[in-house]
Order: structure tokens, then sequence, then C-alpha cells
């Protein structure tokens, strides 16, 4: 009767953490750093059924290496939190519809400058059309206080099941925005010119992955990161910025659970 009792009273809450390890980061598709980081996504809510999920999502950023001590704090240097909703519906057997609305704010703290010392304020939209096939999605983001600039992502991917709990996850996805996010992103434009909304950057992933149990999944992935706007590469060629780079192969691995 307890157990009953409970289960009915935590059933609709739910919570999701997913520490990860990657060997460089990349940040709305520019190479930020080329050293190891340590990065933490975190979300816990309710399920309201039919009224979707409502939760509060959180994502951190923490240095592993000395080597930007003297620009800031090794951990937690940079963190966003702030209100999520989830909802989901069925267009067909097998297909839906998965979208997300987040209201996030970006803290950046323990910098030296204390220019840098500032937070950002911004909505994003993430929609995929879920499916057994091939999965497109896109994730949208107005950043308006703070900074000014509209940064979106477009993608493709795919899961092949292998045995058991293993699986395969090949993916390719690009980042571009407006002319203020490639100013924001990338610095003055080159030889004089002026920044054109579009794509800038391209990635192809690979991530391998086991399901150890329903609530938790181990995971290790492989990037190829391409700059392919030519003003954009023009800037990064010439960038005094020391992990600038038109090309980049990273790595990672990490666990995600969900309760």
């Amino acid at each position: 009767m307890i157990s009953l009792l409970a289960a009915g009273v935590l059933s609709p809450f739910f919570l999701e953490v997913a520490p990860e390890v990657r060997t460089t980061y990349v940040s709305l598709g520019k190479l930020v750093e080329d050293r190891p980081m340590q990065m933490t996504f975190a979300r816990v809510g309710c399920d309201a059924g039919g009224f979707g999920r409502f939760g509060i999502r959180s994502w951190s950023v923490s240095s592993l290496t000395d080597r930007r001590q003297n620009a800031h704090r090794h951990a937690f240097y940079h963190v966003e939190f702030g209100p999520t909703w989830q909802y989901s519906f069925d267009i067909a057997d097998g297909w839906r519809v998965a979208s997300e609305l987040t209201r996030s704010w970006t803290l950046y703290r323990g910098f030296d400058r204390q220019s840098a010392n500032r937070t950002y304020h911004w909505w994003e939209v993430n929609q995929s059309l879920e499916n057994q096939y091939l999965v497109p999605y896109y994730r949208f983001r107005c950043c308006f206080r703070g900074s000014e600039y509209l940064w979106f992502r477009v993608g493709l991917r795919r899961r092949f099941p292998i045995f058991g709990g293993l699986y395969a996850t090949p993916s390719v996805y690009a980042d571009g925005g407006d002319p203020r996010n490639s100013r924001r992103v990338f610095g003055e434009a080159p030889d004089g010119c002026r920044w054109r909304a579009g794509v800038s950057s391209v990635t192809f992933r690979l991530e391998l992955g086991w399901k150890v149990c329903e609530s938790m999944t181990a995971f290790a992935f492989v990037e190829q990161y391409e700059i392919v706007g030519g003003d954009e590469r023009r800037a990064t060629d010439v960038s005094s910025y020391r992990c600038s780079r038109s090309d980049w192969t990273l790595g990672g691995m990490g666990m995600r659970f969900s309760f």
C-alpha cells in the first residue's frame, strides 16, 4: 500500500542528468577551447500528461586544465538555467513531433575582466520529427539582453540498433545565424565586407552508446567540425585567438541518467 502511494505521488516528476567530458569546447558554431572541458546537463520537472512536461533545465561548463587560469576560474564559469516546456504529439504510427520551448539565462562568472562577467537572456525553440528512419531537427535561439543575436542549428540523425542495448547514431548538423551572431562569433568581417545571414559551420558526428538499463545510458562520440562560410574561414584564418580553427576533430564520453 505504501509503495503504491509513493508511486502515485512521485510518478508525475522526472529527473534527467547527463555529465560528459569533451576534448574540445565548441559553442554556437565557434571553437572556443581546444583543451578538455567538462559539461553537465540537468533537467527536473513534472509530467502534466496532455499538457506536456514542465521543468527547469541547467547546463554548465568547467575547464579541466590550467590553460585559462589567467582568464577565469575553473569550475562553473559558464552556467545556463531556466524554465522549459516540452510537448509531443503523434502524427502517424511511429511518427511524432517533439517540441521544447526554453526561456534561459546564461551566466558568465569568475572572469578576471569585470566586463566579461555578464548575463545573457534568451529564448530557444527545439523541434524534431521523431521516427525510426531519418530524424530532422532544428534549434532556434533569440538572445535579446546582454547581447542581441539570432542563432540556429539544423540537422539530421538516425539511430541504428546493433544488438542488445548497443546502438550507433550518425548525424550531421549546421550552425549559423544572423549578421550579429557572425560578428559575435567570428569578429569583424574580413576585407571590409559585411556579414550576411546563413550557415557558418557544419559538423559530422558519430555516437556509440550502450543503454545499460531503462534509466542509464553510456556513450562516446567523435565529431568533425568544419567552417564552410568563405568569409568565416578567412576571419578565422587571420584571427589572433589561439583556438581559432577552421577544421577540427574532437571527441568525448559521458552518461545519461533519466528517472
